[in-house]
């Protein structure tokens, strides 16, 4: 599947939100934390092609307070997320070769696989996936390649093809808006490969492409109810799968 025009006309909205969490360095690596550090459970958060954002902070903490999961964000881009100068870009391509050079796979699984690797440091041994549109793409493609990785939660992603849904080797939650293309097909791939209990479909067809991550306005009445179910659901996928590994 190809980006939704969604993905490459929608600016992200401004937010003044104070993160609760704190950023620290892993080597070259800007990773968000969120407060509540207890939590042996970690979910990796791949967040969109904006980069850091006080909304993908926000949703990791709402996240973090209803316990279980200790949540990261890793700063994949390393502050340079897609520059807002030019957006929305006269040719689409533009952010087809920003992903192709600043969030290709190659460089998500590597900073995954640090990331991954540090904290079983300190004794975590389950992690889970989610991510927002170019990071659900990542989310997926980790579920493919990441031994590691328990269960993967893609909200409003982009670029996910039967492929991704070929190879995922773990549960995966399917959370698609108005905007993305149907992903039904993608769903019954993976139930068919690991079974009905592996896997879950919600499409929210009153919300747009990005609500959930830079691109939504959390003041308005029905975004902010769709991000709190979309919450909701992400939590409850990953305790069903995690927390029996």
């Amino acid at each position: 599947m190809s980006m939704t025009k969604a993905c490459c006309t929608l600016p992200p909205v401004s937010s003044d939100y104070t993160p609760e969490g704190e950023v620290f360095s892993l080597g070259d690596l800007p990773i968000y934390e969120t407060k509540d550090k207890s939590p042996k459970l970690v979910l990796i958060c791949a967040y969109d092609i904006f980069g850091f954002h006080p909304n993908t902070k926000q949703f990791a903490d709402k996240l973090n307070s209803c316990g279980m999961f200790r949540v990261v964000m890793p700063d994949f881009f390393r502050g340079e997320g897609l520059s807002m100068e030019n957006f929305p870009p006269k040719d689409f391509s533009e952010i087809k070769k920003f992903v192709a050079t600043k969030g290709s796979w190659e460089i998500a699984k590597r900073d995954m696989l640090n990331v991954i690797e540090h904290y079983k440091k300190e004794g975590v041994t389950n992690f889970g996936v989610f991510g927002f549109c170019w990071g659900g793409k990542m989310s997926i493609r980790a579920s493919c390649e990441i031994d590691d990785v328990n269960a993967s939660v893609l909200i409003h992603p982009s670029m996910v093809d039967n492929a991704d849904a070929e190879g995922a080797k773990c549960p995966v939650l399917f959370i698609p808006t108005k905007d993305e293309p149907d992903m039904i097909p993608l769903y019954e791939i993976v139930k068919k490969n690991l079974g009905e209990d592996k896997t879950a479909h919600h499409r929210l067809d009153d919300v747009f492409h990005g609500f959930a991550g830079a691109r939504g306005d959390w003041t308005d009445e029905l975004q902010n109810q769709r991000v709190n179910e979309t919450i909701s659901l992400t939590h409850s996928f990953f305790k069903k799968h995690l927390s029996k590994n």
